[in-house]
């Protein structure tokens, strides 16, 4: 070939691997970018070090470490990290792109729904400890968080730990190597520098990440979150955190044990290995929340109603749902004088992890004093077994409501209400403190019968129940989670006919709103 011909020939174009790069994480020292890899033609992500570390050998040699890490460890749980990258976006590394959320986000997002995720939060916490058991055959994570643990598609039994450049081989001189560690999860060893950092330092923080995940968020005492203000470690007796199980009765005394052991401050009183941990999550069996509270635990004032025969019904009326008019006998039974209250739910919340209605923290809904609302007829029923009773049958709720007498059409008597004697009718526009109506409070002493808000009642809806009563005038109770619930009382933004006695009506049993709340009741 002439040397014309090859003068004229033009040099390949240089190809530009990584393509269609966009921003999807920052950190502390690196931003995450989701890219496009033209040579195998699938999506990746690149970790590049923020521009202010591109020169810090000690941030190129934690990437360096990332990279030989992965290719040692193997685990579903462990993200995959391919290769370094070093072009014109800056030095990073080329790993797996992870669709999902991490498990900072997830906490936030399911924050008040312990009780109903605690499988699922425990399941995770058995995946940590697999991939721990393998990462500590060759190495420390050291920076293990929350922030660092991959939801893969936002599922929290699929979790990926991430970050291991500032993890550390048993063999490496660290000597001008990044200190690594978050404050709040750091073991007090990785402080004080006065035990070596070994596995029983990434225990300590999967103890303070398992107790943050077990009690919705609370951070024990021991955490160093505060160490930057102060200076100085927490002092501290791991006998002396409150425990697990006092924000999630379901929590059971071993899993209460392993993680208050977990954050012991000498790290030769912690459990051994990742493994060990397993082990006891293993055979945790979950308790029965809602088993009955310890006495004192919530206070429920009662009115008794004996043993008699009692009229319920309307004799006549335009409603012939309400009708007609029957005797039935009803075994005696306690009632509670007044609706649930905001603060007693809370007790029920803080004991058991069982979820947080929508408007308990609203200023207008979620006073102490008021009714608790947005709760559906399976809370109701969770609170009353908790405190020990139950939801009232609908006739055992006319009864005493009525306060026993036929004659009150209204629990006060048989006079129409006025503005004094409910919270009816918009008289109004939200709830109000149970018990602010006196005028209205029945002859038993029972207040808010009528109004306030609509209270649910163990059966099943049936419109002509009346008319169907078997001749002992005795109400089965179905225990199928039937479609429909009755409802009894009125609300703030109900008419006025909704409060008397015999007004009967129905809602949704998975049905939570801002005018249904609930009494309890109790055998003999």
């Amino acid at each position: 070939m002439s040397a014309a011909v090859q003068q004229a020939a033009p040099a390949a174009p240089a190809t530009t691997r990584f393509t269609q790069w966009e921003l999807i994480g920052h950190g502390g020292s690196a931003d995450v970018y989701k890219v496009q890899d033209q040579e195998l033609g699938v999506a990746l992500a690149v970790k590049i070090l923020k521009q202010d570390h591109q020169r810090d050998r000690r941030y190129i040699e934690s990437l360096r470490r990332e990279v030989l890490i992965s290719r040692r460890l193997r685990h579903p749980n462990i993200c995959p990290i391919h290769d370094l990258y070093e072009g014109e976006r800056g030095v990073g590394i080329v790993m797996d792109l992870i669709e999902g959320q991490d498990l900072k986000g997830w906490l936030k997002e399911h924050r008040g729904r312990l009780l109903e995720t605690m499988p699922s939060r425990i399941a995770l916490l058995k995946k940590l400890c697999e991939a721990l058991s393998v990462a500590h055959t060759l190495i420390v994570h050291r920076d293990l968080k929350p922030a660092n643990i991959f939801l893969l598609k936002g599922s929290i039994t699929n979790p990926v730990v991430m970050d291991f450049g500032m993890s550390t081989p048993d063999d490496m001189d660290v000597n001008g190597a990044l200190d690594g560690g978050t404050p709040k999860y750091m073991a007090p060893e990785q402080f004080t520098h006065q035990h070596p950092v070994d596995l029983r330092s990434d225990l300590y923080a999967l103890g303070l990440l398992g107790y943050e995940l077990l009690t919705d968020g609370q951070i024990p005492p021991c955490s160093l979150k505060d160490v930057a203000k102060t200076g100085a470690l927490p002092m501290f007796d791991a006998s002396t955190i409150p425990p697990p199980s006092s924000f999630c009765a379901a929590i059971p005394p071993a899993l209460d044990r392993v993680i208050l052991q977990l954050l012991d401050y000498d790290p030769s009183r912690r459990p051994a290995s990742a493994a060990e941990v397993r082990q006891v999550l293993e055979r945790t069996v979950l308790l029965d929340a809602f088993r009955p509270a310890e006495k004192g635990a919530v206070q429920i004032a009662t009115a008794t109603i004996a043993a008699d025969t009692y009229v319920v019904g309307e004799r006549s009326g335009s409603r012939p749902c309400d009708q007609p008019e029957r005797k039935v006998r009803l075994a005696a039974f306690r009632v509670g004088l007044g609706p649930v209250t905001n603060g007693q739910y809370r007790a029920f919340i803080k004991a058991t992890g069982h979820r947080k209605p929508a408007l308990l923290d609203d200023p207008q809904f979620g006073p102490d004093s008021h009714p608790v609302v947005m709760v559906s007829f399976e809370d109701a029923t969770a609170f009353a077994r908790w405190a020990g009773g139950r939801l009232p049958t609908e006739m055992e709720w006319e009864v005493a409501a009525r306060a026993g007498q036929a004659a009150n059409r209204f629990p006060w008597g048989p006079d129409e209400p006025e503005v004094t004697h409910a919270n009816i009718d918009n008289v109004s526009n939200a709830t109000t403190p149970v018990g602010s109506y006196i005028r209205g409070t029945n002859a038993l002493g029972l207040s808010d019968c009528a109004g306030n808000v609509w209270e649910w009642c163990a059966n099943d809806w049936d419109d002509s129940l009346w008319k169907t009563l078997p001749a002992n005038g005795e109400l089965p109770v179905s225990q199928a989670a039937a479609e429909y619930k009755a409802i009894r009382g009125g609300s703030f933004d109900s008419p006025l006919v909704t409060g008397r006695t015999s007004f009967r009506h129905k809602a949704p049993a998975g049905q939570a709103r801002a005018d249904i709340g609930f009494r309890i009741a109790f055998d003999g």
